[in-house]
């Protein structure tokens, strides 16, 4: 599922969608203070499946998403823009894909759980929404 469409949007209101998603993707990367390499190795093919990005323009995204991250005072700078531009089946989808960025290293810690958790609360989905994504993106 593509969660930006550049007809759809302006350039402006696309990057600031994009960024607050890949600064999600790296938030949780980065939760258990371990950035391993499958998990670098993944960020940009995961980012690409929902954007128009070419690989080099969501590997430079997500330069400027880590910058976001280490100035960010919470996620909810990140979630807000999301929460109000997103539809469920968007939410969901991210939601699995944070999933997917977890367990890129075959082990999900309880920091990069908490982030999820955290986020799916900031979206206003649904426990069993949560537990839903985590099962698809462990299949």
């Amino acid at each position: 599922m593509a969660w930006f469409k550049a007809e759809d949007q302006p350039q402006t209101n696309r990057n600031t969608t994009e960024r607050a998603a890949a600064a999600l993707l790296l938030e949780v990367a980065l939760a258990d203070d371990e950035f391993s390499d499958e998990e670098k190795a993944s960020l940009p093919a995961l980012l690409r499946q929902h954007t128009q990005l070419t690989t080099q323009e969501a590997m430079d995204l997500l330069e400027i998403a880590h910058e976001d991250v280490e100035s960010a005072v919470a996620i909810h700078e990140f979630t807000r823009h999301l929460n109000e531009t997103f539809t469920l089946e968007e939410k969901l989808d991210l939601l699995t894909t944070l999933w997917r960025v977890a367990y890129a290293d075959q082990h999900i810690d309880k920091y990069e759980e908490h982030v999820i958790r955290k986020v799916a609360d900031l979206l206003h989905l649904r426990h069993s929404e949560f537990i839903q994504c985590k099962h698809k993106a462990m299949n």
